[in-house]
């Protein structure tokens, strides 16, 4: 599956009907789920997706396109299920909640057998005629695939987009005599990454470098009293440099990806477990602002597409471990240069533990990037001094 996002240029009248269906379904999502409270304190049981359609079947109103409803009741099961899943684990983990107008941006639509509410003519997008029917949408790139899904999406900008998901074919295998190299990543916050050839890429940090306008607009809306028509204007405002710095760093991802998926047939990468290190407060915010997370989820995404693999190896002391003789050589993280006393090798430590890193991708024999090598535990502090 794949998502491809083209821009959309509603009139004023088809503006207000997505407006309108946005707000509604909403209202039936939160209804849906004050159904599924009241069911629960009544007789123990949740209603799930087959109980929801049967409930609300008809409640599309003026709005709202029938299959919507549908992917409404799907969405909340969905949300259901994931936490009586995690509940099952002992994991801390929140009832599904009722949504405010700032946390619902998208519209479903859907298409299955005998139903299709959304399809694509040259330089329209048609939808049901609740929501204006021929919307004009910008194809920059050729669509791939069935399209089998669509999301209309308000973003901060108060503009709309169309994330259409389509089933694409299998990817392609890389051939045998592919003469691409194999490579060690080891991604870190002084510099983005540090590879085993040696070459590194500087750290943006564009959270950081926005942090000083983000203020002024934020302390801008604290100064606005709450309710008013400023006040939303100004949280707009905020809002609109959250997402520049979103798509300014997934842009920056995606150049890094590309340079390493087309020369690279093997590419070798930590299995970080980054939702513990983020606990560390004095490293939290410059972790999330590297974004390991989606940087590490498109280069799988990329490879795969180019028939090329990720693998992801122990984190254990890849810093630590000398590449030439294995022995473990301990150092703080101000320490930057890696010496062995033991053999005399001398080299950058993150380039040391990239090489380790591609190192223990070899001896797992390659393993697809799904599958992690079984080893041992790694303690929180360890990993947090990831630098």
């Amino acid at each position: 599956m794949r998502t491809f996002e083209y821009r959309l240029y509603p009139t004023r009248q088809q503006e207000s009907l997505l407006m309108q269906c946005l707000v509604e379904s909403r209202n039936l999502y939160n209804e849906m789920l004050g159904a599924t409270k009241k069911q629960y304190e009544e007789s123990g049981k949740f209603l799930f997706k087959y109980d929801l359609n049967k409930l609300f079947a008809g409640r599309s109103g003026e709005h709202v396109p029938a299959s919507t409803v549908q992917c409404l009741a799907d969405r909340l099961d969905k949300a259901l299920r994931r936490f009586l899943a995690r509940k099952e684990f002992d994991e801390k983990v929140g009832f599904p909640r009722f949504k405010k107008p700032n946390q619902w941006h998208s519209i479903h639509l859907r298409q299955f057998e005998g139903v299709f509410d959304f399809s694509l003519d040259n330089r329209y997008l048609i939808v049901p005629k609740k929501l204006g029917r021929n919307i004009k949408i910008k194809m920059h790139r050729p669509i791939e695939g069935l399209p089998k899904t669509c999301h209309l999406v308000l973003r901060a900008d108060r503009h709309w987009y169309a994330l259409i998901v389509c089933d694409v074919e299998e990817t392609k295998e890389c051939e045998d005599g592919c003469k691409h190299k194999e490579i060690g990543i080891d991604v870190g916050l002084k510099t983005f990454l540090t590879d085993s050839d040696g070459e590194t890429v500087v750290n943006p940090r564009f959270f950081r470098k926005a942090q000083k306008t983000l203020r002024i607009k934020q302390r801008k809306i604290c100064r606005r009293k709450k309710g008013s028509k400023r006040r939303q204007k100004a949280a707009r405002c905020a809002a609109k440099t959250h997402l520049k710095i979103e798509r300014q760093r997934r842009d920056f991802h995606f150049k890094v990806v590309k340079k390493y998926v087309d020369k690279f047939k093997l590419i070798a990468v930590e299995g970080l477990n980054i939702e513990g290190m983020v606990k560390n407060r004095c490293l939290a915010k410059s972790i999330m602002d590297a974004g390991w997370g989606q940087f590490i989820s498109i280069l799988k995404d990329k490879a795969e597409s180019a028939g090329h693999q990720v693998v992801e190896v122990n984190p254990a002391y890849t810093s630590q471990e000398c590449w030439k003789c294995g022995e473990i050589v301990q150092k703080s993280l101000s320490v930057r240069t890696h010496i062995c006393p033991h053999c005399g090798y001398v080299a950058d430590r993150d380039v040391n533990a990239a090489k380790n890193i591609l190192a223990r991708a070899k001896r797992a024999g390659a393993q697809p990037s799904g599958v992690k090598p079984s080893v041992g535990k790694v303690s929180l502090r360890s990993r947090c001094r990831k630098g």
